[in-house]
């Protein structure tokens, strides 16, 4: 298992951001600190194969109180600090400062998130780089409106609206699916009336239009998601290396396997439906026909039941994510995150996706935060030269593919149009036709009961197959959308190929204008991909195919 200074970086964590008040009494701290372990406990509890990860800006009170409360648990902390530390302990009293001099050694990450040298403006960045990174906010709050910009109450409302309750500034949340819900710990502020229901948690989520009622639930299937993904990245090849690299090419791994399972179930129920389909037009016995069913059907759940499909889907859309942060990230472009430009109409199931890609831009790529690695700009053209490739190659083998499967269709069906075809002939020319339409004639010598039912089997059987042959063969086209792809690695591979000619036109990669074309580049990538996504997600394996 790869770990750096405690964050475990051979996974994708689920973060837990903290916000809250600075004056807490004493006397609730241990209350306080009960209600923050059992978040905690609870979310290791629902997602066992997901490691937490804690953001706190280490501001006296509660942000203390918390990362002191996780440390104990053995869960890392990333200490998000306002400023320099220096400038950051004038904000404290002497204990407070004691209290902040013992915790800071202990986090894993100590970046400082403001470089504007305004205290204010340090606070605010704060708020927002919790709020940004955070899958769960913790705010540990007394419900009131706050005072302004970077306070607990402001952090909050950016959190559940994307915008800022102050009217002096707007938050830096661009679209909705960055917002998410806010486990509110109610928090008495010292020397104040306590609310009447102290120290307890509500869960706050944020509503996309008036009555919603499912962003609770979207929002559980998403960790459930990354859940699944963390269990099975726990299976693929550990690299002992903690980079983007090669946390992309596990993710690659793993969306291979399932890829080959996926294939797999899915030739072997073509296969046998094609024999359960032949065993209801050939036979009359009922037991073989059953079989045939059930055998399906059998089939089919299993197949549905360990959610092959749909998991090798998301983990390819997430490896590719993972492939253009870190073309961009070793390109040039050190402040792009992929998850902004990524599936953005996608708000429920597929969020994990942007979830696991912002957690992957916080570990290897945010400054203070990722491990102090040059990036190599060859990342960046072997990339590029790369897809080139990998199109080029994709548009011949998915155009090849389609071509032989249409060919054996049509094969088929003219095989046996001409297998029915002959048998009608030969039953013109030598039986003894009649308007009841009498297979067998006593008197013709040469018509005997047998020949005639043989005659007539492949009257009516050899087409009946062959169409469905042919049925089978185009759903299965279908389902694999060979055509489709074609057309599109066809357009991505001129993208790419013009490209690759205009950057070595321009030579050197680290001038704007080189840094436009390769954003570009991933911008046409992710949403080629999200396209390829979305286009599978349409043609699941449903129980119309068994």
């Amino acid at each position: 298992m790869a770990v750096a200074e405690g964050i475990t970086l051979d996974k994708i964590p689920l973060v837990v951001g903290v916000t809250g008040h600075r004056n807490i009494a004493s006397a609730d701290e241990a209350p306080l600190r009960a209600a923050f372990g059992g978040i905690l406990a609870e979310l290791a509890e629902r997602y066992p194969h997901t490691p937490l990860l804690v953001l706190s800006g280490l501001a006296a009170g509660a942000d203390v109180l918390a990362a002191e409360e996780a440390l104990a648990r053995g869960i890392p902390v990333i200490a998000c600090l306002p400023m320099d530390v220096a400038e950051y302990e004038n904000d404290f009293n002497e204990a407070e400062r004691e209290r902040f001099r013992a915790i800071l050694p202990r986090c894993a990450r100590k970046p400082v998130v403001s470089q504007s040298g305004d205290r204010r403006s340090g606070y605010v960045a704060t708020g927002l780089f919790i709020t940004r990174y955070s899958h769960v906010l913790v705010a540990f709050w007394d419900g009131l409106e706050g005072r302004g910009r970077g306070g607990t109450a402001d952090v909050v409302q950016t959190r559940l609206t994307g915008e800022s309750a102050q009217p002096d500034g707007v938050a830096v949340i661009p679209y909705l699916p960055d917002v998410g819900p806010v486990y509110h710990i109610v928090t008495p502020h010292d020397g104040v009336d306590r609310p009447a229901d102290s120290f307890a948690v509500h869960r706050l989520y944020p509503r996309k239009f008036g009555d919603d009622l499912t962003v609770a639930r979207d929002f559980e299937a998403a960790l459930a998601h990354l859940d699944t993904y963390d269990a099975d990245l726990g299976r693929a090849p550990d690299t002992r290396t903690a980079t983007l690299h090669a946390l992309h090419e596990r993710t690659d791994a793993v969306a291979n396997t399932l890829q080959k399972r996926t294939n797999f179930f899915l030739g072997l129920l073509y296969i046998i439906l094609f024999f359960a389909a032949t065993a209801q037009i050939t036979t009359e016995n009922l037991a073989y026909k059953l079989f045939g069913i059930l055998v399906t059907l059998g089939v089919y759940f299993l197949a549905r039941k360990n959610d092959y499909e749909n998991r090798y889907q998301d983990y390819r859309a997430l490896a590719e994510g993972l492939r253009v942060q870190e073309a961009w990230y070793c390109g040039g472009l050190r402040n792009e995150l992929v998850d902004v430009f990524y599936l953005r109409m996608q708000q429920s199931e597929l969020q994990w996706i942007r979830m696991a890609l912002r957690c992957a831009f916080l570990l290897f790529c945010e400054p203070g935060v990722a491990p102090a690695e040059a990036p190599d700009p060859k990342v960046c053209e072997d990339w590029v030269s790369g897809q080139v490739e990998y199109f080029e190659f994709k548009r011949r083998d998915q155009a090849a593919r389609h071509k032989v499967l249409t060919t054996i269709s049509t094969v088929a069906l003219v095989a046996g149009g001409a297998i029915s075809l002959a048998a009608f002939i030969a039953y013109v020319v030598h039986g003894h036709y009649t308007l009841a339409g009498a297979f067998w004639d006593p008197n013709n010598p040469f018509w005997d009961q047998n020949w005639a039912w043989s005659v007539g089997r492949l009257m009516t059987v050899p087409l009946p197959l062959a169409a469905l042959v042919s049925t089978l063969l185009w759903q299965y086209g279908e389902k694999r959308n060979y055509a489709a792809n074609a057309r599109r690695y066809q357009r991505m591979y001129i993208v790419f190929e013009r490209a690759s000619e205009h950057l070595e036109k321009i030579g050197a990669r680290d001038t704007p204008e080189a840094l436009a074309v390769i954003h570009d580049l991933g911008e046409e990538a992710l949403i080629e991909h999200a396209d390829w996504l979305l286009a599978r997600r349409d043609r699941p394996l449903s129980l119309a195919h068994a």
